[in-house]
């Protein structure tokens, strides 16, 4: 198995420990951040706002540290009655500030969304001072956009994908402000000594593909965050490897909606998804493509949404199918790969990682 260094990272410790955190890393002894710090720089970038009839809906923010400005996208139905979650969403290396696939998942509605970048191109350096000049960025946009735009403060998630993966787990642990995560081609390849759990709820999503280099990682960091407190769905994109699913993915659309509003009853909603997903599924022609189906389904968010007894129904589908001797083959065999998965995921087989 290939290291996640490969994909945009250096190896590095943290030791969780908010509001400061350590790093240490290749680049020498590890230095102590300290957020308060941090917000006496928070004042230094400018401003360009695309008009639109009305309310902008297209801002760039441009900061003096950055080659690139930040997209903003606001959501459609904005309105200043009320406070509106956002995204920071962070690309990959070679890239360029995007709201593209996040707004995919938005469906432009509910979110604001915020394209980021970096100081510094190419690979995450090492370094305590370098998450400093990525947080200051951080917290002057999130700052403005609160202050402007209704930007909800308690409700900010971190994302991105593959080096943009890896630096919004970096956040996570170094800001306790934050609600969750988006981490996509990346996952947790770190030790930590003496993780503290979050001291306010967190959720995070974690999606990568099957044939990702970087799948085992995303599994770990399922088990980390976990560990942590947070409440981790993950996604895995069957025959997919370091890359995006083409399109939507309905699992992320779907976390992002009941993360949007988490007040809402969404059992119409659930139940009327999960009657047509059924049919889909008992249509499949393939016994094992029946089973992989319904499998797929019982990871999804809206299932965890679901009633009791549909849970129950679902379940009672999936054993008939594993009592059949082709489905019961793949089901033992899945079993002994899921333990496999586990002990890697707990473990280190990989030095320094």
């Amino acid at each position: 198995m290939t290291s996640a260094a490969g994909k945009d990272l250096g190896k590095m410790i943290i030791a969780a420990a908010p509001p400061a955190i350590r790093i240490e890393g290749y680049l020498g002894v590890g230095k102590t951040m300290w957020t308060c710090n941090t917000f006496a720089l928070l004042g230094a970038f400018f401003l360009i706002q695309g008009f639109a009839a009305g309310a902008p809906k297209h801002l760039q923010l441009g900061f003096p540290q950055l080659s690139k400005r930040v997209q903003v996208v606001l959501l459609e139905n904005y309105s200043p009655e009320r406070k509106w979650p956002a995204v920071f969403y962070y690309h990959a290396t070679g890239g360029k500030p995007t709201t593209s696939f996040m707004q995919a998942h938005t469906r432009n509605r509910d979110w604001i969304v915020v394209g980021m970048t970096y100081t510094q191109e190419g690979r995450l350096p090492a370094t305590a001072e370098y998450l400093e000049k990525e947080f200051i960025i951080l917290a002057s946009t999130r700052r403005h956009l609160a202050a402007k735009w209704d930007l909800d403060p308690s409700r900010c998630y971190v994302g991105g994908f593959s080096k943009g993966g890896w630096m919004a787990g970096f956040l996570l642990h170094y800001d306790p402000t934050l609600a969750g995560g988006i981490i996509l081609g990346a996952g947790h390849q770190f030790l930590i000594r003496d993780p503290k759990r979050f001291r306010q709820p967190k959720s995070l999503f974690v999606g990568a593909g099957r044939m990702d280099e970087n799948y085992p990682f995303a599994l770990r960091s399922v088990v980390h965050y976990r560990s942590l407190g947070a409440s981790v769905m993950m996604k895995e994109w069957n025959g997919l490897g370091h890359a995006l699913p083409e399109g939507e993915s309905r699992a992320l659309t779907q976390w992002m909606g009941l993360e949007a509003h988490p007040a809402v009853d969404y059992k119409k909603e659930v139940r009327g998804w999960l009657v047509k997903r059924l049919d889909q599924i008992q249509g499949l022609p393939d016994l094992v493509d029946q089973w992989t189906a319904i499998r797929d389904l019982e990871r999804m968010p809206f299932f965890r949404m679901a009633a009791a007894d549909d849970k129950a129904r679902v379940a009672v589908l999936r054993s008939a199918l594993e009592g059949g001797v082709r489905v019961g083959a793949e089901a033992k065999a899945l079993t002994a790969h899921q333990g496999s998965l586990r002990r890697e995921a707990k473990g280190h087989s990989l030095s320094g990682c």
